[in-house]
This record gives C-alpha cells, structure tokens and sequence, in this order.
C-alpha cells in the first residue's frame, strides 16, 4: 500500500464507512489496516490491531490449520465466504460471516486480503432461541399427539363399552357382526326389570344387571361365544358360525345353551342389601345365513318379543313365520298415520247414542278415522295401536277434540271424546284440552269418555286431570265396563255419569242369561248411584228390546246407527 492513487480518498472514505468490520491483511497474515466497524465489533484500537497477526488478534481454532480461510485464498487466489467464530478483546465470543478477497497485482500475485466481518451473533442467538423454542414445540407436540392418542384409545373403549358392566356393548356387536361370515346372535332380556327397579331402587336394579353379566360369562362356553350388554336390561350373546354348513350344530347349540340359561338364571337367587331378587329372562336367536347380516340384531329382538308374547323362554327367528312381514307392516302403519297427521287427514266420524226418554235428541260418539291419501277411509283398529306405540296418539286426540268442538259449538246435542291414559299424562294434551273448555264455554254437553282399566287408577295425574274435567263441568263415562275388570269403587271414586256396559254383555243378552244377570246387576247398581247406562253393540231388534226392558238409559249400535262423518237429520 505505497503507492497512493487518485482513488485513494474515496476508498478511505468507503472503507472507514462500511458496516460490517473490515481489515486488509498481508500475505503472512499482518493486520494493514482496520475500519472504524471492525474496532467496534472486536473492542481493539487501531494501534493494537495494526501490525498484529490476525491469528493473534482474534484467534479461532481453524487459524494455523489446513482449514484457515485465509489460507485457502493464499493458495488458490479464490475468493472464500464461510461462518466463523471470533472472540473479542474481552473474550466473549462473535459470530460472523467472513468473505474474504485476494488482493492481486497486475502479474496475479497475491499482495494481500481484504476481509469483511458481517456480525450474526444477534441473528445466531435468534436462531438458537428458535431452535430451542421449536425443539420445546415438537416435544410438547410429541406429548400432546400421545395424550390425543391416549384420549381416542379411550373413547373408542367408551364408544364400544358398556360403562356398568365392563362388557362390549350394542355398537361393538354390530361391529363385530358386520366382520362376521355366518353370525349368530342371542338377544337375553330380564322380564319385568322395570318392577324391579320400581320396587328395589336402581342402585339394587343395577347390582342384578352386573351379577347377571358375571353369571352369563361363566355359562357361556369358552369357544368362540362373546358376551354384550346392550340397552337397558338387555344382553347378548354372539358367534360367528364361519360357515353354513356348521349351522345346524351350532344353532343345536345355542338352543342348549338359552335352556340351560333360563335355568340357571331362575334357579340363582340374586342378594344384595339383604334383599334377594329371582329373574326370569326371555331369549330370542337369529342367524344370518346369507345377505343381510345388519339386520341380524332386529330379527333376534323380533324373536325375544314374540317368545315374550308366547310366553316361552326362547325363540328362534324364522323368516316363514311372517314375524319380519308383521313388524314392516308396522312400520309401514306408522308412516301412513305419520303422513295422515302431517297433512290433516285424521277426521271425526260420529255415532249417535239413542236416548230411550227423548229419542229426539241423540248424544254422539266422536270416533276418529283415517283418510289415505286416495279418500279411503281406515278403521281405528287398524292404526290406534301403532298410533299408541309411536307416540303419535296425542295428536289424535288433539284433532277430534279442535274438530268436534267446532262442529258442536251451535248445536244442542251432547257429545263424548275419548280419552286414554296417555292423553291424560301428556301436559300438551290436557292443556289443549282446557284451553278449548274455555274458548267454547260447552263443557256441560261434553262427556269425556275413559276405558275402565287398572293404569288409570295408578296414575294420579290422570285421576287428577279427570276430577278437574269433572269439577269444571263436563260429564265423564267409564267405557267398555264389565269387560274382565270391574272396579264399583272406582267408578264411585271418580263420580262417573255414565256407566257404558261392554259389548261383550250386551252381544249376546237377548238370549244369553249369564249377561242378561250381570246387566241387571250393573244396571241396579248404576241406578242407585244415579249414574245413566249406555248398552254398546246394539245390533238387532232383539238386542235393543232387551236393552230397553232393562230400564238401560242409552242404546248404542249398527241398529241405531253406523258411524257416519254426518249428523242425523231431525
């Protein structure tokens, strides 16, 4: 550096000026000159570093080694960039990076280095820090997938579990049996649970439903057979028969095997809290063979309710014994009165009651009625059943009481609906029904109609709302009386004002004289009472002379009337 240019100023300037730290070093390695960033970043003067060895200055463990950058251009004249570390005047230590040129005279010899320190030890640290941060991240990640992995372990074993009993429950049998070839399947219910829990409290009702699946894993045989507790009080029992050819052997099997449970489970007697409780259970089994294997679990429960119906402790499902048709009857019935609600086709039909002192003036019946979406018109025998099963009985209900009020606000004659338990507990319905009362103000010609029967006397609310119907001014009728169940003190209790005497004994009275005997009886006692007769089923001229020689106040029948959608002309 002898020979000062005309460019010499403007170098000086630029280089004092820069910011990273730069120095121009001599062939053997000797500090020529510094700017103003490099004293800065390593904390030296200008008189300590010029003349120095830069391997002196800032020493770093590759200086003197085959590895030195500056080492590296010396002997290929090649510029050179890498990561270095340095240590200040302090010792602490920088990161930097060096890019390094030779400095060549016109004959390419090499004169010296010009270097540049640019200072990362900021961005070093950051990096670390971040390092250090991702590194906490991927193990708390590591954790959290474990825990996640843990928790859905965990609700796959509550989805597929019965939390009572321990047992696999509904959803694992269905599983299980859609992976099956030639499934079996027993379906095991407790007959009249419900009593039980009634009686001896649910803590004890389940104590019995956790012994009873200890017992059940002791009978069954070790090969192949799984134990499910499904809904409620209901278990199963599941085998995959592999092949149909092993169906006969199998199926002898299980029929074995529901005997010898039905046996074993009437003769244990289950104790807790010094109290000890007998079981009967109801088994239904089905295979499938073939096809459908999802639709297995519904055919053994068709077959449990069927054995209940029957009265026998197990029963095999069989596609010929049109049990399957029966319930998709049902089904399609339900859909039917679905429909029929939805699009306002349930309509009153009404059958005049004969007044045998004023013929002129008829009560009526309101009996419901569907209409198909063609106008045919459908008995309620054949959908109050299904409307009771599927809930839909209320809504009934609800439409002959909107209906027959309407119809009757103008006009003298008296009228009676039929209400059934169900009615009666549903708080829609009995509100419906005294919101009506009230807007109409009719409550002294309706007579609310009830099936005499031992559920209505159980159930307080039902009795409750009828003594309120009662007090409000209506009339209340015991329907169907002297059908196999006859309670006078019930009919004292709830002050009934007509007392209707089953079909059953009115049928036959013109030549019968067991019902010739209880009418008269019945009609003695209602007399006394002060309580009107209604004889149902008047379907001859015979029947209705000996209604009328009975003193029986009210006729009712196909010889009166059929029940029509119209009223009786004057």
């Amino acid at each position: 550096m002898n020979q000062p240019d005309s460019n010499f100023d403007e170098f000086q300037q630029i280089f004092n000026s820069a910011a990273d730290g730069m120095c121009v070093i001599a062939r053997d390695f000797t500090i020529l000159r510094v700017n103003n960033a490099f004293t800065a970043m390593t904390g030296f003067t200008r008189e300590q570093t010029l003349g120095t060895k830069c391997y002196a200055l800032t020493p770093n463990p590759r200086c003197q080694t085959q590895s030195c950058p500056l080492l590296h251009i010396v002997e290929s004249l090649q510029r050179f960039d890498c990561d270095i570390t340095l240590k200040n005047r302090t010792g602490e230590e920088i990161d930097c990076i060096l890019t390094a040129t030779p400095l060549l005279n016109q004959a390419r010899e090499l004169t010296g280095i010009i270097t540049c320190l640019k200072d990362i030890t900021e961005r070093k640290r950051l990096e670390h820090e971040l390092l250090v941060m991702n590194e906490k991240l991927e193990k708390k990640v590591a954790e959290r997938t474990i825990a996640l992995k843990e928790q859905e372990n965990q609700l796959v074993r509550l989805l597929y579990t019965d939390t009572l009993t321990g047992l696999p429950n509904r959803l694992r049998l269905l599983r299980d049996v859609a992976k099956s070839k030639v499934p079996v399947v027993a379906l095991i219910n407790i007959d009249d649970f419900e009593q039980i829990n009634n009686f001896y409290g649910y803590a004890e009702g389940d104590f019995i439903l956790v012994s009873l699946a200890r017992l059940l894993l002791d009978i069954l045989p070790n090969s192949g057979y799984s134990l499910y507790k499904m809904h409620a009080d209901e278990y199963a029992i599941f085998l995959d028969a592999q092949s149909t050819l092993n169906l006969p052997i199998i199926l002898d099997d299980f029929e074995r095997l529901a005997k010898h449970i039905a046996l074993t489970i009437q003769s244990t007697r289950f104790s807790s809290n010094r109290q000890e409780v007998l079981l009967r259970v109801t088994t239904g089994i089905a295979f499938a063979a073939s096809a459908d294997p999802k639709r297995l679990v519904i055919k053994a429960d068709i077959a449990l309710r069927e054995a209940r119906a029957e009265r026998r402790p197990y029963l095999f499902f069989r596609e010929t014994d049109g049990i399957d048709a029966r319930y998709q009857d049902n089904i399609k019935w339900a859909k039917l009165l679905q429909e029929a609600i939805k699009h306002d086709r349930i309509i009153p039909y009404f059958q005049p009651i004969y007044n045998h002192r004023e013929p002129n003036s008829p009560h009526y019946e309101v009996l419901a009625r569907l209409a198909d979406n063609r106008g045919k018109i459908i008995s309620p025998y054949q959908f109050i059943d299904i409307a009771k099963a599927t809930r839909q009985y209320p809504a009934i209900t609800k439409a002959m009481v909107q209906k027959s009020f309407h119809l009757f606000k103008d006009l003298p004659n008296e009228i009676s609906i039929n209400l059934d338990v169900e009615d009666m507990l549903d708080p829609q319905t009995t509100a419906m029904i005294q919101e009506h009362l009230e807007k109409y103000k009719m409550n002294h010609k309706i007579a609310f109609e009830v099936l005499e029967n031992h559920s209505l006397e159980t159930h307080t609310a039902a009795v409750r709302f009828l003594k309120s119907l009662k007090k409000s001014g209506c009339k209340l009728a015991v329907d169907d009386f002297g059908s196999g169940y006859s309670n006078f003190a019930y009919v004292l209790s709830l002050d009934f004002d007509y007392l209707k005497i089953d079909a059953s004994l009115i049928r036959n009275i013109d030549h019968d004289v067991n019902s010739q005997s209880i009418v008269k009886s019945i009609v003695a006692f209602a007399q006394d009472m002060g309580i009107k007769t209604v004889a149902e089923f008047v379907h001859s001229e015979s029947v209705f002379a000996k209604v009328q020689q009975y003193n029986i106040d009210f006729s009712q029948g196909y010889y009166i009337a059929k029940p029509s959608p119209w009223l009786l002309k004057d």
